[in-house]
């Protein structure tokens, strides 16, 4: 039997049995996932039909291959440890935060922290971006998801005046293109830069794979940790997370490995090398698609 062959998002949109795709991946990516999302449904029956879809991809693989590119430069000597995720509407459970500790004291680079978004973050997320902008996708594409930070990393330097330098650096790296550079100075203190970049690799399902790359000095990044006004568990992340956000009729759906699901709290159903879960987090219901590994 023939493979079918994933249609691009234009395809998709002229065809009648399709609905109608926002992903933070690119075409390619986006068609190949759709086939196998859609392979499963038609077995499973999961997905709300001619509702929008709202496809979001998280692969620590990705992460894992930037880290392979980015710490060599930044801090080659180097010691990993990891850290939970700890908030109140994690239901699943996904990959550690991973923490690279610079072992060589004479570098301006402390740390570099890598992380996935997770899952109920994501849905905690995306409907609060879709809320407050009126859109769910860039301005200059309707296929586009408007999230960049589904990879990311924080890289944390000694001293403020590090952190340009080390900005420079990670700009001159040659599989990095910076699509949007800003500065964050928040009222409690925390300060960093923010470049959102597209990742080239050649790789041409991964091609404008999009990472948030934040530099900051140890000073905030301390302040950030420890500050209980920056927290999850105070009133700043009561509010966040109580908040009502609405995708509308839109779907939201979530593709990632290194996801547990937990089976008593979330309806769970497989087919085809795929575990589709139905997780009801408190913020957004979603759909979790986990491919298997055998």
């Amino acid at each position: 039997m023939e493979q079918e062959t994933p249609l691009s998002l234009e395809e998709r949109m002229r065809s009648p049995r399709r609905v109608e795709v926002v992903s933070n991946m690119n075409d390619l990516r986006t068609g190949q996932l759709m086939t196998q999302i859609e392979s499963a449904n038609r077995a499973l029956n999961f997905l709300r039909p001619g509702s929008q879809i709202v496809l979001v991809e998280r692969n620590h693989d990705y992460l894992d291959e930037i880290l392979a590119k980015v710490l060599p430069a930044l801090c080659p000597n180097h010691l990993l440890s990891y850290q939970d995720h700890h908030l109140p509407h994690y239901i699943v459970r996904d990959g550690k935060v991973e923490v690279y500790h610079n072992l060589e004291q004479a570098s301006p680079v402390v740390l570099v922290k890598a992380r996935v978004k997770h899952p109920c973050s994501l849905a905690e997320k995306v409907p609060r971006k879709a809320v407050y902008f009126g859109r769910i996708s860039e301005r200059h594409d309707r296929n586009k998801l408007m999230i960049g930070d589904v990879l990311g990393l924080e890289v944390v330097v000694r001293e403020s005046a590090d952190v340009s330098a080390v900005v420079k650096q990670i700009l001159q790296m040659p599989f990095f293109r910076l699509e949007h550079y800003e500065q964050h100075r928040k009222q409690n203190g925390y300060s960093s830069d923010h470049l959102n970049i597209k990742y080239e690799n050649g790789n041409a399902a991964m091609n404008g794979l999009e990472v948030e790359i934040q530099v900051t000095t140890l000073k905030s990044h301390k302040d950030s940790t420890h500050d209980p006004d920056q927290g999850h568990d105070t009133s700043y992340g009561a509010e966040k997370l109580g908040s009502k956000h609405y995708l509308g009729d839109r779907q939201l759906v979530i593709v990632g490995n290194s996801v547990e699901v937990p089976e008593d709290k979330c309806s769970v159903q497989r087919t085809d090398g795929l575990l589709v879960a139905k997780v009801p987090n408190p913020i957004h219901p979603y759909l979790l698609v986990v491919p298997q590994r055998d």
